[in-house]
């Protein structure tokens, strides 16, 4: 698996699992390319981009058709 992994779906569940991971990326740039794909897509809610060197992740809401990057509520 690359590095940047990509996961979405319709219901942003906290404790997701393998059925929402779609495709490994090597660069963030390849997988937010991607994501801007998918929130195209009427029946995706919420979009993330995990980092697996730095177990960080970008979680990104879709709004009609657009890509709301999620802010921890501590920003």
């Amino acid at each position: 698996m690359k590095r940047y992994a990509l996961f979405c779906g319709a219901y942003n569940l906290q404790m997701g699992g393998i059925k929402n991971f779609q495709k490994s990326f090597e660069t963030e740039e390849a997988a937010k390319e991607k994501t801007e794909q998918i929130a195209k897509d009427p029946f995706v809610d919420w979009v993330q981009i995990f980092d697996k060197k730095t177990d960080a992740a970008t979680i990104y809401k879709v709004i009609d058709g657009k890509l709301v990057e999620c802010k921890a509520d501590n920003e």
